[in-house]
């Protein structure tokens, strides 16, 4: 029953973009959150749906925001390493590897922190 809860709220419009595998690591995740939230559940409540379905989406949210530290930390690198690459004699930034990392980081390349 959990896990027909937990595919059926991945196809919510907040979570339907995602691809295949992070939709996997997020219902394996939610999964585990609920199970060993189970032991603090209090049984007096009228709707365990409400408190599993919370817990679902409080796992989901934060594995897509592991995903994004993880994505923007890869860019923040990127960019220090085509600074470097720039500040070497010898490698115009047009060279294959800088077109290659500003293709990946597309209109983030030219923004300024």
């Amino acid at each position: 029953m959990l896990l027909a809860i937990a595919n059926k709220f991945l196809n919510h419009s907040n979570f339907r973009n995602y691809s295949k595998e992070l939709k996997e690591d997020m219902r394996s995740y939610g999964l585990y959150k609920v199970i060993r939230g189970l032991k603090n559940y209090n049984f007096k409540f009228n709707n365990p749906f409400s408190w599993v379905t919370q817990a679902f989406y409080n796992a989901f949210l934060t594995i897509i925001g592991k995903h994004y530290k993880h994505i923007n930390t890869k860019k923040e690198l990127l960019k220090k390493f085509m600074s470097e690459l720039e500040g070497i004699s010898g490698i115009s930034p047009n060279n294959a590897i800088s077109k290659c990392i500003q293709n990946y980081l597309g209109s983030d390349a030219n923004q300024d922190d």
